[in-house]
């Protein structure tokens, strides 16, 4: 992690760092040279001891077709799932019949919003390509490729979905029209009254870095900014300019659209049906969802058992709420305070 991610920290910051259980990346996002490291949950304990929280069940949820079944089966709202592609080749999931290409293309001119390319297993927006034609030819991701370029791209992927693009609601689009930018809700489980709470919100924007996704891990460029829980208003983004120091802004750096004060639309409503199916899986008590919302609601994008706590405590620190510390105690990642 410390040689993919190099963050520009000094020694004294380094070995401060590496003594509170943080990598110097996280140190750095989380600017914890001015905030207490204490009241983040630091790498050690994020990486290492919170992976066996869901235990047997954390594969189902890391795996996209298995957990897009359990959702809709609680009657949450997913993107299709078209066919997958296994060694360069597209199956249907009932059909053991391999599939033409044209029948992509096919999708493709019946589908004006176009198709995501997605790995099974993976997060953080990498590998993902989004496909579309547009009347007079094809783009993958934004640019103009024929059929031949987009077969050479699909005969070198293994292991991955054909899904629908999702449009987003234009309060998203207004933020960054480029990328579609998604909600991370983070939910655990309160033993103390046996069921869920919503222990963060965050919505991720992109740049013109982190195109084509509105990825901010490891310094893609993406912004991300706090939703308040209680009424979907969006605080200051957070941003790793490109001279790279942490930025905040309450306009996008780019278009200069605004992000602080946003309110994100059917707020209540998604937070209500993301806990009352957090309820339903109590077998999976630390769940991170991505979400994507839409001119009618909301679409369950996919899940995360490892939950990506770097995007939500670069706008927040997660130990300020006794209950995530609490949860964590329960599942003996963190030692109680005496």
């Amino acid at each position: 992690m410390e040689l993919r991610t190099m963050a520009p920290l000094s020694l004294r910051d380094t070995l401060r760092a590496w003594r509170y259980g943080f990598s110097r990346w996280s140190y750095f996002i989380y600017q914890l040279d001015r905030h207490d490291p204490r009241m983040f949950i630091n790498d050690l304990v994020h990486l290492i001891r919170m992976r066996n929280i869901n235990g047997l069940h954390a594969l189902a949820s890391d795996q996209k077709i298995i957990f897009s079944r359990y959702v809709e089966h609680l009657g949450a709202s997913c993107p299709r799932i078209h066919a997958v592609i296994v060694k360069g080749r597209i199956h249907f999931l009932n059909d053991s019949q391999t599939q033409e290409f044209s029948w992509l293309f096919n999708l493709l001119e019946k589908n004006p919003p176009g198709v995501v390319l997605k790995p099974i297993i993976g997060c953080e927006g990498f590998g993902i390509a989004f496909l579309k034609c547009t009347g007079t030819g094809y783009e993958l991701n934004g640019q103009a490729a024929s059929k031949e370029d987009i077969k050479a791209v699909l005969e070198q992927l293994n292991d991955y979905l054909i899904t629908d693009f999702v449009t987003q609601h234009e309060y998203a689009a207004g933020l960054y029209s480029r990328t579609t930018n998604t909600i991370r809700l983070l939910t655990l489980w309160d033993y103390d009254i046996s069921r869920p709470f919503l222990a963060a919100s965050v919505q991720r924007i992109g740049t013109i870095r982190s195109y084509p996704v509105d990825n901010f891990r490891t310094g893609l460029g993406g912004i991300c900014a706090r939703i308040d829980p209680e009424t979907g208003i969006l605080d200051c983004g957070v941003y790793r300019s490109e001279a790279g120091p942490m930025e905040h802004y309450d306009h996008h750096p780019e278009t200069g659209n605004p992000i602080k004060g946003i309110r994100v639309p059917y707020w209540k409503e998604t937070v209500e049906d993301i806990l009352r199916f957090s309820a339903w899986m109590p077998y999976l008590p630390f769940i991170g969802w991505d979400v994507v919302m839409t001119a009618d609601g909301y679409r369950i994008i996919e899940t995360n058992p490892g939950s990506g706590l770097f995007v939500i405590q670069a706008t927040m620190p997660l130990l300020a709420d006794k209950r995530v510390r609490r949860f964590l105690e329960t599942h003996q990642c963190m030692r109680a305070k005496s």
